[in-house]
């Protein structure tokens, strides 16, 4: 992860997320390991693609949760972007594999 990493969310004021960005390596870090520690038992990963760019979706049974976005140049998370908006989410969930 780059020093200078970000994580923004977008709950669409529907879901609870992250109000404002995450700035930072530590505080990223910090982040992420509170978000497993809180929410990711029962849950399984799959890799994806998004807008051209690799993600992580996070699912509970057959619902999708969410999916990040990661901006790797250089192979170091630069920018990770959540979406757990479930508007959104329902638009993705329908989506062809490989659309």
């Amino acid at each position: 992860m780059a020093a200078d990493a970000t994580w923004s969310s977008d709950g669409g004021g529907k879901v609870t997320a992250a109000r404002r960005p995450v700035e930072g390596r530590e505080k990223v870090s910090r982040f992420l390991v509170g978000l497993f520690q809180r929410f990711a038992a029962g849950m399984r990963f799959t890799t994806a693609e998004i807008n051209g760019e690799p993600a992580v979706a996070a699912w509970a049974g057959e619902a999708l949760l969410g999916v990040v976005a990661l901006e790797l140049p250089e192979g170091l998370v630069v920018h990770a972007r959540a979406v757990v908006n479930p508007d959104k989410l329902a638009f993705a969930d329908r989506q062809p594999a490989g659309a």
